[in-house]
């Protein structure tokens, strides 16, 4: 056997199968014709994408690879970025693509490319984020295809203080020797000129609004609204100037967004502030004119009512700006809200009743401090009216009686003092049978034309006698009479009675009362035993 040649035929055989491949990846190997990618919300070419973003700020592309070939490919993407500043949120992951088909479009692959920007960066010109897409025919060993997707992205951020770093007012440059090249001189002439601005604008513009103002309120509350809007004007512009005194001294962007954050807030506490007494104002002026206004429900007693509704309005109105300006999403508190304010109305109806009671109760007036109510045959006087209770004293005054504000509008109410302090007195008297009650009549008129507890007057009832029933022993007869005021009824109602009863002595005329006769039926006193009678003696 030759050996030799033995040897150099399997050389040969070794060196064809090695080349096999290499022919293979010059007419199988995956290509570019093999697949498409499509990116939308852009009109560039996708292997360069120019893109601006705000700090804080996110943008989102819809990207599309289609397989046009006729084996199955896997798609992977992988990516690099050039700086930290700039995040991918979100990037397609591997995924498997079936031979092109019209039918169930399985062979499209739909996708997001998310980039997002830190909250607190500086401005950068440009960031180069670069997605690699792979392909490979997994049906065969053949070489992947790469294709490159970049985006360049510049940041554009509200802390950038490059343009503004040692100027005054952050627009001209610092132009002086050292040492006072320094940022700190641009900052201070800075701040002093805005406190500057801020004076002048308090002196031109403050009178004016107050004024404008005024005319909505009582005479004398100009000065408190010039007073209100110099503090609020003053206030933003110091607030302004030291977030502009801080890029002048190109203080870190994390100090500048931590300055800005507490702006907003201190901005919108001093709107607040600025609206809450322009309101209390407004409300004093508005119901201190109905005060001056006969038979108007509507006075100062009211304020209490407007001022807890006004802080209600006032701090949901705050929270939700202040929340709003930090990015808080609202719609999903206001829907937790909803289902915890359903839960708090399901538990506490009662408490809320008492609350809604006491609303109607303070805008209806139908008694106020003072006045003597009839409740359930019970008479109370007025103390105090409130949200959730009334407060009530006893006739006597000798306790204080608080009583839910439900129960009250539940009730039936009569204000024996509502209009008119004038009470009308009834007195019952009985005469006996026989009397001339012409007479009777006569006599209580009497009494009660010459009594000083009685009002004697144009404007009120005149006295007046009727009789009102037929009793066992009598005849009733009823003293209808006019006096002061309620409170004094007790004490009016004893000495008319004690005044007339006297009268009827002093005219024969006879008050009948129950008298019980006695009959004795037996004559045990003549000492006699009555037939069938046992008893001993």
């Amino acid at each position: 056997m030759n050996y030799r040649l033995v040897a150099v035929l399997s050389v040969l055989l070794l060196a064809s199968m090695t080349l096999i491949p290499a022919f293979a990846d010059g007419s199988d190997a995956v290509s570019s014709e093999d697949y498409g990618i499509l990116i939308t919300a852009t009109d560039e070419p996708y292997d360069a994408i120019n893109v601006t973003i705000e700090n804080g700020k996110s943008k989102t592309w819809i990207i599309y690879v289609i397989n046009n070939s006729d084996f199955n490919m896997d798609v992977s993407f992988t990516y690099t970025t050039s700086g930290d500043e700039v995040k991918v949120v979100e990037y397609p992951t591997s995924n498997l693509l079936v031979p092109e088909n019209p039918v169930d479009h399985q062979n499209i692959m739909k996708s997001q490319i998310t980039l997002a920007v830190d909250e607190i960066v500086g401005s950068t010109d440009q960031v180069v984020v670069d997605f690699t897409v792979t392909v490979t025919d997994i049906n065969q060993r053949t070489p992947a295809h790469q294709q490159h997707i970049v985006f360049n992205v510049k940041v554009d951020s509200v802390f950038d203080t490059s343009g503004q770093y040692n100027k005054y007012l952050g627009i001209y440059p610092n132009t002086l020797p050292s040492p006072l090249n320094t940022p700190w001189i641009p900052f201070l002439i800075t701040i002093l000129f805005w406190v500057l601005i801020s004076q002048v604008g308090c002196v031109i513009i403050a009178p004016r609004l107050a004024k404008a103002l005024d005319k909505h309120t009582t005479d004398d509350d100009a000065a408190k609204f010039e007073r209100i809007i110099r503090l609020l004007f003053g206030g933003i512009v110091l607030i302004m100037s030291v977030n502009q005194g801080l890029s002048i001294l190109g203080a870190d962007a994390s100090i500048i967004a931590k300055a800005m954050e507490l702006s907003v807030i201190a901005v919108i506490v001093l709107f607040l502030i600025l609206l809450w007494k322009v309101y209390i104002l407004v409300l004093e002026g508005i119901l201190g004119r109905f005060e001056d206004i006969e038979e108007s429900s509507i006075d100062l007693t009211l304020m209490p009512l407007f001022r807890m509704i006004g802080k209600i309005v006032f701090w949901v109105i705050g929270i939700s700006l202040i929340l709003s300006a930090f990015g808080v999403d609202l719609e999903g508190i206001l829907v937790s809200a909803g289902i915890v304010s359903l839960g708090i109305t399901m538990g506490a109806q009662n408490i809320l009743s008492q609350f809604f009671s006491g609303i109607v109760i303070l805008m209806t007036r139908p008694f106020k401090k003072g006045d003597f109510l009839k409740i359930n045959n019970t008479v109370y006087i007025v103390k105090k009216v409130k949200l959730m209770f009334t407060e009530f004293y006893s006739w006597e005054q000798d306790q204080i009686i608080t009583m839910p504000n439900n129960a009250v509008t539940a009730a039936t109410i009569v204000n024996l003092t509502k209009g008119d302090e004038a009470y009308r007195l009834f007195i019952y008297f009985s005469v006996a049978f026989g009397t001339d009650l012409k007479k009777a009549e006569q006599v209580m008129l009497d009494v009660a034309e010459h009594s000083p507890v009685v009002l004697h007057d144009s404007e009120h009832a005149v006295p007046m006698v009727r009789m009102t029933d037929f009793k066992e022993s009598g005849i009733e007869l009823r003293l209808a009479v006019t006096i002061r005021d309620f409170n004094g009824s007790v004490t009016a109602g004893s000495a008319l009675r004690m005044a007339v009863y006297q009268a009827f002595l002093d005219n024969d005329i006879k008050v009948p009362y129950n008298r019980l006769e006695v009959e004795m039926l037996n004559d045990c006193f003549r000492g006699e035993r009555r037939p069938g009678d046992v008893v001993e003696d």
